[in-house]
């Protein structure tokens, strides 16, 4: 029996107001004293909380499901760990646990805090699952454990609940928030599921994905307001080709099972098979580790504000018109009021027919999983990837390798040399053999992309991806990886935790230590030193010592102790060669740069999110600009380099509107702010944009370059996410310490022509297809373009990247062109 009513008070009564009311959101602190207090008195709801979100609000996990389920959950859990890995389960023991498990379902929500409705649903759902006492909540909680995150971003839901309160009844009510929601993914933070680089990403995984492996992830998300009211799978093409056919044909049944439920009780505008696909492992982590991810999408209003629209305010989402009755969309929306309210009925219905389809299809759903593991331990084509233990960027490498095992994929590492496919590796290199529960994610992420080229309709325009069309890791990382096509012998052992690599320090230092420029971790590294007061110059030509080539740009220490030196090298996994000489090569003294990051108010400022994680993650200093900081000027006294991450010209110079948002968060830098930022440049500083920032410093401090693509359509040239081959010059300044071929991702980026002999081109696209991963149409266009150039301007100069070297903390092999263009302004005369 349920707890009496008595006992668990209904959300309304708790909150003074039902869940998606005008005008009223229910707070996280909140929310979450409620869910505990159900959880003390209700024997079908757990309460725990998986630990504190970057901003320090817990993200908490309700697992809800019969008394006894709950009573064996242990018992379940091990079940299901069990059936993920089917080697060595006969398949009578097969048959007990499929008969004995139950379908876990992870209701997720609120990842994009904007989205409110999902997370304002979650009190009234498992209110009515704790107290319902009817034969169909019973069915349900005897058949399913189900697993509720309320809310994926508890900080980013704070944030716009503040916002959306202190605005309410000024213009500005129901815009999002006048700053990214997560303070470093923002927007992206649905892209950070498999390097796992957030706080958030890697305790759901780690503490829910990892010990459940759910069934069924069935997320919640809000879109445009003004398309379909809701849209469910299947997806649209293309697929990832690692994920199991029976997961497509799965994903295919639910979603329109969902939609069924739906159109049944009466909800118009639910359609199904548009605008998203299931190509990037991005959001996709289950997927890989047999489980299907339902995405719902409902329309948005603001926040939690109603919108009225008419039929003419409906528009045509991706050649999908919302007014039109169709086979996968069978009874339009044709208007009206949109509230709140419509987003948490929607969910909800739409919750209840998905746990519905778990509970009568339970044992299909549990024995569909045992099916899915036994193919993937199966694995034939290719049989491993071999990642030698010769690396450029060892500290890198180890990244790569922990990415996998995040994933718990199994790692082995060769005792001795052996030799696979013809070739010999070393003692020490890694194998991922592909034949194993999790293989198909470990594929997923090492291979080479090869993304078909669709169309709206033939002959058409490009049919846009979900999300970028190229993640492999290898080319993104800059870490060496092979496929084995055939099978091999080798003497391996299991890796069950990786270490990163080990620092020292070699050689008699009589002139100081030289530390080589080919490692990310060297980087850090330096900027310790240089917080510390050592004297650090970089090389301006590549030199021969200790009996190892050395790079152009390696870094001389001088002035620090052995011990010193050593505990450096221990904490950061590099290298520190001691010299008895200094070499007989030009060098340059560096400084600590005074780095400015501007930081726009716009919602979706992603990029300077993530360039702020990286920048921390290897210790730089920094300060944050605004706009009213470009706008008052004497940046020159401040900075010696400033960095304008990816935005339009248009988002960095007007900034907000100012009819929607108050004067302090609106109108950009100004042309005021561009003029005082050309000033900057002509004092002796260095600006430095990545990707469609450069706009700014052709438009506004009129360098030397244009963009040869401007203007183009996508139906001429189109990149959307695809990793590229560039040529760089190793020995400019900027791409010291790599070799002449790097690969860089481009999201429709720039490529520029340049216009002045003045101007350095530090990478330009070969004369070749550069496509290495990925969908790009009209290669040809960039043939020997420039995608990274050095712009000198009066006393300064300009650095403009066609793309960006730091991608959602994901592009690792790049991130030292960054760090490079950053040293590059303090570098003093030659010595």
């Amino acid at each position: 029996m349920a707890p009496s009513p008595a006992s668990i008070v209904t959300p309304e009564a708790r909150f003074g107001f039902p869940p998606g009311a005008d005008r009223r959101l229910i707070r996280w602190p909140a929310m979450r004293r409620y869910f505990a207090d159900i959880a003390a008195v209700s024997p079908r709801v757990r309460y725990a909380e998986l630990g504190p979100g970057t901003e320090g609000q817990p993200l908490v996990l309700l697992t809800i499901s019969s008394p006894g389920n709950l009573a064996r959950l242990d018992e379940l859990r091990a079940i299901q760990q069990r059936l993920a890995d089917p080697r060595g389960v006969p398949p009578a023991e097969a048959e007990r646990l499929i008969a004995a498990a139950r379908c876990v379902v992870l209701v997720t929500c609120g990842i994009h805090a904007t989205e409110v409705g999902a997370v304002q649903l979650t009190p009234e759902l498992v209110y009515e699952l704790a107290t319902r006492d009817d034969p169909e909540v019973h069915h349900l909680l005897d058949n399913v454990v189900v697993l509720l995150i309320p809310s994926l971003d508890p900080g980013g839901m704070e944030l716009v609940a503040d916002w959306y309160e202190r605005t309410l009844g000024t213009p500005s009510e129901g815009t999002p928030p006048p700053r990214i929601c997560h303070p470093y993914a923002g927007h992206d933070n649905n892209r950070d599921w498999f390097m796992l680089t957030q706080i958030e990403t890697r305790l759901v995984v780690e503490r829910v994905h990892n010990r459940w492996w759910p069934r069924i992830v069935f997320d919640l998300h809000q879109m445009m307001p003004d398309g379909p009211r809701y849209v469910l799978p299947p997806f649209i093409d293309p697929y990832d080709p690692n994920v199991d056919p029976l997961m497509m044909a799965e994903i295919a049944q639910l979603g329109t099972s969902i939609a069924a439920a739906l159109t049944a009780a009466g909800k118009a505008g639910v359609a199904t098979g548009i605008i998203f696909d299931a190509y990037s492992p991005s959001r996709a982590y289950q997927h890989y580790h047999g489980g299907v991810r339902i995405l719902a999408e409902a329309a948005s209003c603001r926040i939690a504000s109603p919108v009225h629209l008419t039929p003419a305010d409906l528009r045509d989402a991706r050649g999908f018109d919302p007014l039109e009755r169709r086979a996968n969309h069978p009874l339009p929306w044709t208007g009206g009021t949109w509230r709140l309210r419509d987003i948490v009925d929607y969910h909800k219905l739409a919750v209840y027919a998905c746990l519905r389809h778990a509970a009568a299809f339970r044992e299909e759903w549990v024995r569909g999983f045992w099916q899915i593991q036994q193919r993937a331990v199966s694995q034939s084509s290719p049989v491993a990837f071999v990642v030698p233990a010769t690396q450029r960027d060892p500290g890198t490498a180890a990244e790569l390798l922990q990415v996998l095992r995040d994933g718990r994929v199994e790692i082995q590492r060769a005792r001795a040399p052996f030799t696979a496919d013809g070739v010999e590796y070393p003692a020490g290199s890694h194998v991922v053999p592909l034949a194993q529960p999790f293989g198909r994610y470990a594929k997923t992420l090492l291979e080479i992309q090869h993304y078909p080229d669709l169309r709206l309709y033939p002959g058409g325009p490009p049919r846009p991806p979900y999300d970028i069309t190229a993640h492999t890791l290898p080319l993104a990382m800059g870490v060496e990886v092979v496929p084995i096509s055939a099978p091999f012998q080798a003497e391996l052992e299991p890796v069950e935790r990786l270490e990163p690599p080990v620092g020292d320090v070699t050689g008699v230092a009589h002139a100081g230590y030289v530390l080589g420029c080919e490692t990310n971790a060297a980087y850090r590294a330096v900027n310790h030193l240089l917080r510390a007061g050592a004297a650090v110059w970089r090389t301006g030509t590549p030199f021969r010592g200790a009996g190892r080539e050395w790079p152009a740009g390696s870094f001389i220490v001088e002035g620090l102790d052995r011990d010193a030196a050593a505990s450096l090298a221990r904490d950061e996994g590099v290298i520190l060669q001691g010299l008895t000489a200094l070499p007989a090569v030009p060098r340059r003294r560096l400084r600590p740069p005074r780095i400015g990051l501007y930081r726009s108010w716009r919602p979706n400022a992603i990029d300077e999110g993530w360039t702020r994680f990286v920048l921390e993650r290897f210790a730089f200093d920094f300060a944050t600009l605004r706009d009213r900081d470009l706008r008052q000027g004497g940046l020159r006294d401040r900075f010696d380099v400033i960095v304008l991450p990816h935005q339009s010209a248009r988002d960095i110079v007007q900034g907000n509107d100012p009819r929607e948002y108050p004067a302090a968060y609106a109108g950009g830098i100004a042309e005021l702010g561009a003029a005082h930022l050309r000033r900057f440049v002509e004092a002796g500083g260095t600006l430095v944009t990545l990707d469609a920032a450069g706009e700014v410093a052709i438009e506004h401090l009129y360098v030397p370059v244009m963009n040869a693509l401007q203007g183009l359509s996508t139906e001429v040239v189109y990149a959307p996410g695809a990793m590229l081959r560039i040529l760089l010059d190793p020995h400019h300044p900027v791409a010291y310490g790599f070799e002449r071929e790097a690969t860089v991702l481009v999201v429709n980026s720039p490529a520029y022509d340049v216009l002045s002999d003045d101007v350095r081109v530090v990478g330009r696209y070969p004369m070749t297809n550069p496509l290495q991963s990925g969908w790009i149409l009209g290669a040809e266009r960039l043939r020997g373009k420039a995608a990274l150039v050095d712009v000198p301007l009066a006393a300064g100069r300009v650095i403009l990247f066609g793309f960006r070297p730091q991608f959602r903390a994901q592009t690792r092999g790049t991130y030292r062109l960054l760090f490079n263009a950053l040293y590059y302004a303090t570098l003093g005369p030659e010595a």
